[in-house]
């Protein structure tokens, strides 16, 4: 049996510090989007991301917030951050 991705993923969202460059996904009415990006906050629940790079009509340094896989409800593979080391 194999590594628990689940178990994998919590880890990797343990990791998260103010600084980090991480690749940001999400999605809103407009459309799906990915970029890389500096973690900037953290909340319980939620990631605070400032763009390093443009994706769709946001611009570098555009705030967005996504949630943090603890939020259940919210965070999907499409809508969650990811460490730039992961490799996914």
């Amino acid at each position: 049996m194999g590594p628990d991705p689940i178990l994998a993923l919590h880890q990797e969202d343990m990791a998260l510090r103010a600084g980090v460059e991480v690749t940001a996904f999400w999605f809103d009415f407009r459309g799906r989007y990915r970029a890389r990006a500096r973690v900037e906050a953290l909340r319980t629940d939620q990631v605070r991301v400032q763009l390093l790079e443009a994706a769709g009509p946001f611009r570098v340094g555009s705030l967005v917030d996504i949630p943090r896989i603890s939020d259940s409800s919210n965070w999907s593979s499409e809508h969650c951050v990811r460490l730039e080391v992961s490799g996914v």
